[in-house]
Formats: C-alpha cells, sequence, structure tokens
C-alpha cells in the first residue's frame, strides 16, 4: 500500500527505557519503529501488537501514530538490571511497513538524515550539555531584515543549521528541543493560509464539520439555525460571527480572529502544515484566487474603494513573512525529526487570552459555540502536541471520546443506544450526536494530563498554567496555578527523585509559558494599571452602578485584558504560593525557568526569599520564533530595557513576619552586545555544565547574542 505520509515522522519523547515517534498518514497501515546502532543492529522494536493502542483514526483521511519502541532484551542491560538504551551514543530509527505475510518494507526518510547518514539520529544524553527552546510560531508573524532587505526566516530553523553542523558531534549536537507555548496561532491565521486549510481539512476529516450555536434548539424559534457551517463564512469573515449575540457569541477575546481555526480539521490541518508541511500544500498566494473563493466585504467603503480593501490589505501585510515561513518548512520537518522535542501550550494554540480571567472561562464555557471551538482545540492539541509528551498521562478512554465524535459519521448508532439503555427515551440520531458531543467537551476541558517530567539531569518538568488557574474575583488576573496544580507538581517530583538520582542541591528546569522572573519595566506598568483600575473601581458610584449592572469588577476586568496580564507578579498570592511550593514543600535550591510568550528574549539572574528559605534561579526567556514585535513596540522595548541596567528588588512588607518575601531580578548583558532585551526572532540554546546553565545564546540568524550566566562567571 501506498503511504501517505500527511506530517512527521517527529521524536517525541525519548527516555532509556522508551523511544517514541510521531506521524500522521491518510491511510492505516502495520508501521513498526526499530531503533538501530550504526551497524543498523536493532536495539529495540515497536510491538504490532500494540498498534491498536499506538494509534487513533481522527478523520476519513487521517491517522496518527506513536509508535513506542522499548529497548530488546539484550540491549544495554547490565548485572541483571533492566535493559535500557545506551546514554551518550550515537542512534537512529527506522520506519518498516509490515503486510499480511510480515515482509517488512522501510519508508524512505533518507531525506530526513543529516550528513552522510542513512536514517535519522539522535542521543540520550547521560547529562544535559546543550538543549534548544523557543515558543510563539505565527506563520506570517517574520521579521525584517533591514540589511539583506528581506524578510527573516522563522527562527526554529536555526536549530536546523545547528544540526547541520553538529549532528556527528554529540558534545556540540543539542539534544533536545522544548517548545514551550503557542506552536500555533489558531486565533491570528493568514488569509492565504486558512484559504488552504479549509480546502484540507475536508481532504483529511472527510467531510464539513459544524458548530452548535446552542445547547438546547426548543428555545429558539423553529426557523432559527442551531448549527453553524464555517464554509458559508467569507475569508477574512470570521470575527463578526464569534463576536455575534443573541446565543451565538463565543465570547472570544481576540483582536486578530478575522480568520479564527473554527473545525477539528482545520486546527488539524494547521499543525499537518507547521510540523513541515510533507505534503506540500501550498497557501493561496494569489489574490484574484482567493477573491474567487469568496472574501467579506469592507464595512464602509470610499466612493471608488476596493470593496475587499481591509481583507486585501491584510493579504498584502502578510504575503512576504508568510512566504518566508513557508520556505523553511523543510527545515522544520528534518530538525523535528531528528532531536527529542517536547511541546506544552500556551494561548494562541487554542485562542488569544484562554482563560485569562474568570469571567472569560464562564463565558466560553457557557456558549456552546465557543465551548466546542476549546474542545477542537485541545483535542487537536492531544493528538499532536500532548500525547508524544508523555503517553502514559493519557487513558484510553479520552483517545476514545476524540475518536468518537470525530468518526460519528461511522459509528454503530445501536451500539451507541445500548451504552444508554436505562433511558426513559429511546435515543434518535440527534440525542446520540449530543450525548457524543457533551462526552467531547467534557473531556477536553476536563482534562488534567496536560503537563509533564522528563527524567534527565537535570530534571525536567513542564507546567500546565492555562487549564488549572483559581479565579478568586472573576474580573481579576487568575492564580495561574490552582492547589491541585501545585499538588501535581510535587507528585512530579517525588516521581523523578524516586526514579533517578537527585539531591537537594539539584536545580530542575521548569518549564512555565510565561516568564516567572519577568522583565520588572513592563511588569510595573501593568500593576500600576491595574491599581488605577481598582482605585476607580473603589469610587462609590462605579461600585454602585457596576452592581447594578452586574459586573463589579468590570472595569478591572477589560484591564486585564487590553494589557494581557497575566504575568505570574499580577497575581501575587499565586505568585508566593508557587515559589512556596518549590521552596517548602519541595525543597528546591535552585532552579532554571524556561519561559517564552511575551515576544522578547532575556537572560536574568534571579533569587527569591521567604521564611527564612532562598530559591536561587535563573530565568531564560526565548521568543518568538515567529512573532515579532511591531515598531512602537520594538522602540517601547528598547527604551525600557535602557532603564533597567540594574538589580530590581521587590519586597512585601506584610505585618507579620512570616507574610514577608523579597524577590530580586536581574537583567543579564549580553556578552557581544549592549542588548538586555532582545526582541527580533530567536531560538534559545542553553549550555550545562555540571547540571548548572553557564550560557543562554539566542540564535537568530545574524550575529547570535551570548548571555554567560553567574556559574561560568565564577559567582
Amino acid at each position: 500500500m501506498t503511504v501517505n505520509l500527511l506530517a512527521g515522522p517527529i521524536l517525541r519523547r525519548t527516555t532509556k527505557n522508551r523511544v517514541c515517534v510521531w506521524l500522521a498518514v491518510a491511510n492505516p497501515l502495520a508501521l513498526q519503529l526499530t531503533i538501530t546502532d550504526s551497524q543498523e543492529t536493532a536495539l529495540g522494536q515497536s510491538k504490532l501488537d500494540d498498534l491498536t493502542e499506538q494509534r487513533v483514526q481522527l478523520g476519513k483521511n487521517l491517522w496518527v501514530y506513536l509508535l513506542q519502541a522499548r529497548p530488546n532484551e539484550d540491549t544495554g542491560g547490565l548485572d541483571g538490571k533492566d535493559p535500557v538504551f545506551l546514554a551518550d551514543t550515537l542512534m537512529y530509527y527506522r520506519l518498516d511497513e509490515v503486510d499480511a505475510e510480515g515482509n517488512a518494507r522501510p519508508l524512505d526518510l533518507s531525506d530526513l538524515a543529516y550528513g552522510s547518514l542513512k536514517y535519522p539520529s539522535f542521543f540520550i544524553p547521560s547529562k544535559l550539555k546543550q538543549l534548544l527552546h523557543g515558543s510563539c510560531r505565527k506563520p506570517h508573524g517574520g521579521g525584517f531584515d533591514p540589511k539583506k532587505q528581506q524578510p527573516m526566516p522563522d527562527a526554529l530553523s536555526h536549530g536546523h543549521t545547528l544540526l547541520e553542523k553538529t549532528y556527528d558531534n554529540l558534545e556540540l549536537r543539542p539534544s533536545l528541543l522544548l517548545l514551550t507555548g503557542d506552536q500555533i496561532y489558531a486565533d491570528d491565521v493568514a488569509i492565504s493560509l486558512l484559504a488552504m486549510l479549509r480546502q484540507q481539512s475536508l481532504v483529511v476529516v472527510g467531510k464539513q464539520e459544524s458548530l452548535p450555536l446552542i445547547d438546547a434548539p426548543l428555545m429558539l424559534e423553529p426557523s432559527s439555525p442551531t448549527r453553524l457551517d464555517p464554509s458559508s463564512i467569507p475569508l477574512h469573515g470570521r470575527k463578526q460571527v464569534l463576536m455575534e449575540k443573541h446565543g451565538r457569541w463565543a465570547h472570544f477575546s481576540s483582536g486578530e480572529s478575522e480568520n479564527h481555526l473554527f473545525t477539528f480539521g482545520e486546527y488539524a490541518a494547521m499543525y499537518l502544515y507547521a510540523f513541515g508541511n510533507s505534503s506540500k500544500w501550498e497557501p493561496v498566494w494569489n489574490w484574484q484566487d482567493l477573491a474567487a473563493i469568496g472574501v467579506a466585504e469592507s464595512e464602509t467603503t470610499q466612493e471608488g474603494e476596493d470593496k475587499h480593501s481591509k481583507a486585501k490589505a491584510a493579504w498584502l501585510k502578510q504575503a512576504k513573512p508568510l512566504r518566508s515561513y513557508h520556505e523553511t518548512l523543510p527545515q522544520v520537518r528534518q530538525l523535528l525529526a531528528n532531536i527529542p522535542t517536547y511541546m506544552i501550550f500556551d494561548d494562541h494554540d487554542v485562542t488569544d487570552d484562554w482563560n485569562i480571567t474568570g469571567n472569560w472561562y464562564d463565558g466560553v464555557r457557557g456558549s456552546a459555540m465557543g465551548r466546542r471551538i476549546v474542545s477542537n482545540a485541545l483535542a487537536a492539541y492531544w493528538a499532536f502536541q500532548a500525547w508524544g509528551n508523555d503517553p502514559d498521562n493519557f487513558h484510553k478512554d479520552l483517545a476514545f471520546s476524540v475518536s468518537l465524535h470525530l468518526n460519528d459519521d461511522f459509528i454503530d448508532r445501536d451500539g451507541v443506544t445500548r451504552m444508554h439503555e436505562g433511558n426513559s427515551q429511546c435515543l434518535n440520531g440527534d440525542a446520540i450526536d449530543s450525548a457524543i458531543g457533551d462526552r467531547y467537551d467534557l473531556h477536553m476541558w476536563k482534562s488534567r494530563g496536560w503537563g509533564f517530567s522528563i527524567p534527565t539531569e537535570p530534571p525536567i518538568i513542564a507546567m500546565d498554567s492555562r487549564t488549572q488557574r483559581q479565579y478568586e474575583n472573576k474580573y481579576y488576573p487568575a492564580v495561574l496555578m490552582d492547589r491541585y496544580a501545585l499538588d501535581w507538581l510535587r507528585v512530579e517530583w517525588a516521581k523523578l527523585k524516586t526514579g533517578q538520582d537527585i539531591d537537594d542541591n539539584t536545580g530542575p528546569i521548569i518549564i512555565a509559558a510565561t516568564p516567572v522572573m519577568g522583565f520588572s519595566a513592563i511588569e510595573h506598568i501593568q500593576q500600576i494599571a491595574l491599581w488605577l483600575a481598582g482605585w476607580l473601581e473603589s469610587w462609590k458610584p462605579m461600585r454602585i452602578l457596576e452592581k447594578l449592572i452586574d459586573k463589579e469588577g468590570f472595569i478591572t476586568g477589560w484591564m486585564v485584558n487590553k494589557l494581557d496580564a497575566e504575568s505570574w507578579s499580577s497575581n501575587k498570592e499565586g505568585f508566593v504560593g508557587f515559589m512556596d511550593t518549590l521552596l517548602r514543600r519541595m525543597n528546591i535550591k535552585r532552579c532554571v525557568f524556561l519561559s517564552g510568550d511575551v515576544h522578547y528574549a532575556f537572560t536574568a539572574n534571579a533569587q527569591f526569599k521567604y521564611q527564612g528559605r532562598t530559591l536561587q534561579c535563573c530565568q531564560l526567556t526565548s521568543t518568538a520564533l515567529s512573532n515579532q514585535p511591531n515598531a512602537k513596540q520594538y522602540k517601547f522595548l528598547e527604551h525600557a530595557a535602557g532603564h533597567d541596567t540594574g538589580i530590581k528588588t521587590h519586597r512585601h512588607w506584610a505585618l507579620m513576619p512570616n507574610q514577608r518575601w523579597t524577590s530580586k531580578v536581574q537583567l543579564l548583558q549580553a556578552e557581544n552586545s549592549k542588548l538586555r532585551v532582545f526582541a527580533e526572532c530567536n531560538l534559545g540554546l542553553v549550555k550545562f555544565g555540571n547540571g548548572l546553565p553557564v550560557s543562554h545564546t539566542l540564535l537568530n540568524g545574524n550575529s547570535n547574542l551570548v548571555y554567560l550566566l553567574p556559574a561560568q562567571r565564577g559567582e
């Protein structure tokens, strides 16, 4: 059978006990993963008997695989110990299609191998020496290089350039890639790209998906529609639909949602494109072709003005950076095939401002349309990102619920009816669809398995600070991790400590989507603005007005959304609760925070003191891979960074001594530049020595910025 490869292969969770490889294909195949040494001797294989648990159908023409190879009995095991893949040894993997007679035919992956190698390669480090990290890949968000007078490439491609030079040198070759959020932009999509994604989503899913507009059809007039067909919305016209009232308002808050992804198929197509575009899909580059498909007309036009002026202006602005991103996709695909890659979401993987306040959560959760779009985003996130981080985090019922909903055209409806025996009424087709949809939404919204850990040395913990928030007031900045999330953090640390040699001086690498120790200049502005909003709301007439309209705290909520105020420092109680968990409950004395989100990069040495204990940490922030600030934002960042040249100290002077804390943050200056804050697109490279980071390099394709950390300076 011909292999119709849609995406991948991508090397995912890779430890001494297991190697996982992810890929997506258009037709079901009996695929087997084999790990080999340089002599092509098999070191481990996936089992064909496990294939039903290692693949899932997500559409008529979309099958996602997470093949998992365990080491053979004679691989690396010493003195009666369990077999393991050898550390610090270059290994390779092969994918075979096995026919009914058991004959294996290797897939041709030669275009993904580096140098003279025959297959994609990787290694498992005994100790971390180098890793890559970055976030925020907006296809049309790349910057402009004034020296070369051309758009800058997606910075993730710099990882490919590095591997081309170091693939056979394990001292210099990075061993991990950590993507810390916004691997796709679901809300801010280029018009040329959406035109292609809409078309390809129909191909991979095999049908036009619709969205529910309301929960209870009987509440509407008989002539009112109950579902939305996204194909009926012209290109660059989805923002108006998202904001439409009368029971259809999705309660989203993205300001750039004219081409927002809606269906699972569209989210899936975006991932298939962003992960390397192995099918060589092309965005619709030509304006006349876009207009022929159907483009939203501007709300107001001047006499003689193009009726599509807003859409055309967006197309003109997006064309060059999107083309640059598109051209780097083969390099990104090769990189992802050759380096163990881990991914955690931020907001744009779903939609801008996802769960930013309790009011946002309640509004979207209460909207049938908004709820389903978020479910579609999370289902795609599970299949394309989360599953490969740690397959053990997800039980088979989640996969079944997703597959059941997406393939409901092919299910045994009599069987589903039997699942609901005991109901007072016989279930008809609509009731079955509703039950399947409810199950799908609940699984997506209530899952708590998104965070993960990696047993490297030093160990890595990736936190979910998006779906486990605590809302003390529905309009105020949230606690980014509730007590259950903090308990999860403690459990992951305990698991790591019982599985490897970790002492009290071990400093874990903690992936936090937003910087824990942030850039003070911007965070102070946010805090002042929030204080002013609170002061205005303390004015008695304003309190009375807000109470009358049942929107107490609304001004603060508006300010939170406007400023994107979801830094750790925005909610001091949540910040201290998190730091207290690290210090006292986990007994961590030092750590590394790895972050993205903010669209500028910096390296900071930091310290937090609380109740007689001190946490020494460094904050390494690399962002964006492809979403450069505009000219005004760039100028502001440059000005703000110029005034932040020393150690910034923040103190909480509480009445009770045990409630007082002190935080110090020092932005470091690059060795080869005066810059402390860098706003161009970049990919972070972290070098370690004796378990501690010694340097943080921002790869940008021109003059890479190198920041030396205190351990290297001898401090």
